[in-house]
């Protein structure tokens, strides 16, 4: 009996050797297929993307795909009309700076309130969970009634709100700096800030350019990685 129990308890644990064997070699496998799997997800999802006129660096997981021509439309229905407005207030301003000091003031205020509206636009757009959230409800909305992605549901790239939060902090001094200008009380004293505006303004267009410089060539993929 000793020795029969003895054999029985062999071909027992044999038989769970070989069983940890099985298992063993069928999760890795499953890992592997797994990894196989995910890889040519990627691809095939890169390619879709790509065939959907997408541009890859500038697709955010969980919103639909944003091309070229979207970015830029968000982007100059941002900038173009600030900028106009911008130039009539500083025409204004030149225009009163030396002989009339309400008029001028009443530009460099109209200006102040342009600066705050294009600080605000940008802001909407940028990459943060709250812009995320609200582009997600107005994709939702336009989906249920049969419409396709509304430009306002765009959103800058994590990379492009880098350089669109150092507009905004340039374009926010900008605006406290006219402010101060505008409660002058002389017209020498209200020449006085000229320089530093123009500083100001200069800081702005630099970082204009960049942020459009950014949308018009977007990083690609594997300058990415």
């Amino acid at each position: 009996m000793s020795a029969a129990f003895a054999s029985a308890s062999e071909d027992d644990t044999a038989t769970g050797r070989l069983i940890l064997i099985v298992a063993s070699s069928l999760s890795a496998i499953l890992v592997i297929a797994g990894l196989i799997y995910a890889t040519g997800a990627s691809a095939r999802h890169m390619t879709a993307l790509i065939a959907a006129d997408c541009e890859p660096s500038l697709f955010i997981s969980g919103l639909p795909c944003t091309t070229q021509p979207m970015l830029v439309s968000q982007y100059d229905a941002i900038v173009t009309p600030a900028g106009k407005q911008l130039n009539a207030d500083m025409v204004a301003y030149t225009a009163n700076e030396r002989n009339d000091l309400a008029a001028a003031e009443a530009a460099l205020t109209a200006q102040v309130g342009t600066e705050q509206a294009l600080a605000n636009s940008l802001a909407a757009v940028t990459f943060t969970p709250q812009n995320r959230a609200t582009a997600l409800a107005l994709i939702t909305s336009a989906a249920s009634s049969g419409n396709g992605v509304p430009l306002a549901a765009v959103t800058f790239t994590p990379q492009m709100t880098v350089i669109a939060d150092a507009l905004i902090q340039a374009d926010q001094a900008r605006a406290a700096l006219t402010a101060e200008q505008a409660r002058s009380t002389s017209l020498t004293q209200l020449r006085s800030f000229n320089h530093r505006v123009q500083a100001a303004s200069a800081a702005v267009t630099t970082d204009m350019n960049l942020l459009l410089k950014a949308v018009d060539a977007p990083v690609s993929a594997s300058q990415q990685s």
